[in-house]
């Protein structure tokens, strides 16, 4: 497992997860509860944005 992987709050933009993905070359980010507690509740992939057209 990546020690250190990229992560994405629940209420950011699609936009944003794509700039990261695109930024350091991955596919999938965790994501993470916005109430500070950084508790991880899921995983988006590249796929997903895809299919929802955002890229």
């Amino acid at each position: 497992m990546t020690k250190g992987p990229k992560t994405i709050a629940k209420g950011d933009l699609a936009a944003k997860a794509l700039h990261i993905m695109e930024e350091f070359s991955i596919t999938s980010l965790f994501v993470l509860t916005e109430d500070g507690s950084q508790k991880h509740i899921g995983i988006i992939h590249m796929h997903d944005l895809l299919k929802a057209g955002v890229v």
